[in-house]
């Protein structure tokens, strides 16, 4: 058997599904013929092109797997990042309400208001103190047509403690009811000051009312807290 009808028979030899008798005579000729055999071992080698398809569609795969990754990573990090900023914000935000939101009044019942008198120049000199440790940034007024006046001291949820030697919670305080009255005034409501309350409710401390007698400050109160026309002066231009 030639080598051109062998080399015909190859495939069918190689996939198994020749007669035997074709089987047979092509062994025989395989036993003598370099060429034809070498034809056969390459049969049984993988094409370059599938291997060369293998390996790109390998790399790509690779390829795309890793962008994948790299795009599932930066999209963490940016809710990552997205929930921290948001967290922070949450909590600076919690903390300004916490200690800047003066919207708390405070307890009436800790308000003492001690050691009344009357200035020269008519005004009211009083100790106001609250009886806790905590300081005091606000006090609010509201005037009812009636003539009652409310000073509402208010504090945040949170509030530091007092300075030992200067604080609104504990400190004397001076009051003028013509001031008082045109302050009012000049915020719509027309009124004359007939009682000053600290807090509201049940519990609220009377500071003032008309036709109290009040003792007389002393001399050192005068010193402290009389009137001062240079004083007088700088305010009047300040205010204007």
């Amino acid at each position: 058997m030639n080598c051109r009808i062998v080399q015909d028979l190859l495939p069918l030899y190689h996939d198994g599904v020749c007669s035997d008798e074709s089987r047979a005579a092509v062994e025989e000729h395989l036993t003598g013929c370099e060429a034809c055999s070498r034809m056969l071992a390459d049969m049984d080698a993988p094409l370059p092109a599938a291997e060369g398809k293998k390996t790109e569609n390998a790399a790509a795969a690779v390829k795309k797997i890793a962008g994948e990754w790299r795009r599932r990573k930066w999209r963490a990090w940016l809710r990552g990042a997205a929930a921290a900023a948001l967290a922070c914000a949450l909590a600076a935000g919690l903390w300004v309400l916490a200690t800047q939101w003066t919207v708390f009044p405070v307890d009436p019942a800790k308000i003492q208001v001690t050691d009344l008198r009357q200035l020269s120049d008519g005004r009211i000199l009083y100790h106001f103190r609250i009886d806790d440790d905590r300081t005091l940034h606000t006090v609010r007024w509201e005037f009812g047509e009636d003539g009652d006046v409310w000073l509402l001291p208010k504090r945040a949820l949170y509030t530091e403690k007092r300075d030992e030697y200067l604080s609104m919670a504990d400190f004397d305080q001076v009051l003028s009811i013509p001031e008082l009255n045109a302050w009012a005034q000049g915020n719509g409501v027309d009124m004359e000051t007939v009682r000053i309350w600290y807090g509201q409710g049940e519990d609220r401390v009377l500071l003032w009312e008309e036709g109290m007698e009040l003792p007389a400050a002393n001399q050192r109160d005068e010193e402290t807290y009389g009137f001062n026309a240079e004083s007088a002066a700088y305010w009047s231009t300040r205010r204007s």
